[in-house]
């Protein structure tokens, strides 16, 4: 606690707000037992004296993003104790934690479960409340905000794919009558709503997938041009050799 309060002092004139990310499920946070591992009850009293110690030493708003915890009542439970914590704003990653074994619900395993921070926000209804999961299109965030009843919308990897993903909700309020905007082909087109391509998912899922991986292999090569070929090990260069086939598959689907 005494650490984050610290950080969160030497960064509180420079930004609007603090994020304690709870949602990481990555395996690197459960050896570092971080992000969404520290959801657990038995470390509860550590996250909600992290909180209580980082609003107490800064005056912007302290932010936190979970994950689902094993019932819809555990997460509302938390949610409420990181309120009363002094956290400003929740966001919810409505997929549940993630396991060392990757078997069973957890990390990307099937779409969000927005009707559990629908539940969560009926409970906290003066509270602001972000769902996060299932945001491809913008069609995606005007479903999503009217079927959890959240203050918010919130896109990962999504709005890494199209930055421009959340364009449309300008609307027409800077033009004079409708204008087009040069944004990637599988993102919204235009401020109107209606006009809005309708994408076809099977393949806006591919190509998120590949580009993922594209962008792995992109960091991996940086590293050898900075730190020469001996610093990566025997899966990163196989990643390597896979380069040219991703491409020609994000070629073929775009």
């Amino acid at each position: 606690p005494q650490d984050f309060a610290k950080a969160a002092k030497l960064v509180e004139k420079y930004c609007d707000a603090i994020d304690l990310n709870l949602g990481c499920p990555q395996r690197t946070a459960f050896i570092g037992h971080f992000g969404s591992y520290l959801l657990g009850q038995k470390d509860r009293k550590l996250v909600l004296s992290i909180v209580r110690a980082g609003s107490k030493a800064v005056s912007i708003p302290i932010f936190v993003k979970i994950r689902l915890l094993d019932t819809v009542e555990e997460t509302t439970k938390l949610c409420h104790e990181l309120r009363a914590a002094g956290a400003s704003l929740i966001a919810i990653h409505a997929r549940y934690r993630a396991t060392w074994e990757r078997t069973g619900p957890g990390a990307r395993d099937g779409p969000a479960l927005l009707d559990q921070v629908a539940v969560v926000k009926q409970s906290m209804p003066d509270f602001p409340i972000i769902a996060n999961g299932n945001v491809i299109t913008y069609d995606d965030v005007i479903s999503n905000k009217q079927s959890t009843g959240a203050d918010g919308i919130m896109s990962a990897e999504g709005i890494l794919d199209n930055p421009a993903l959340f364009f449309p909700r300008l609307g027409d309020a800077n033009t004079e009558g409708k204008k087009e905007y040069t944004v990637p082909k599988y993102a919204p087109l235009s401020c109107d709503d209606s006009q809005t391509p309708k994408v076809d998912k099977s393949n806006e899922k591919k190509l998120r997938k590949l580009h993922k991986k594209l962008r792995e292999i992109q960091s991996i090569e940086q590293k050898v041009l900075e730190s020469g070929k001996s610093s990566i090990d025997d899966d990163q260069q196989i990643k390597l050799l896979t380069k040219s086939k991703i491409q020609a598959k994000l070629d073929a689907l775009e």
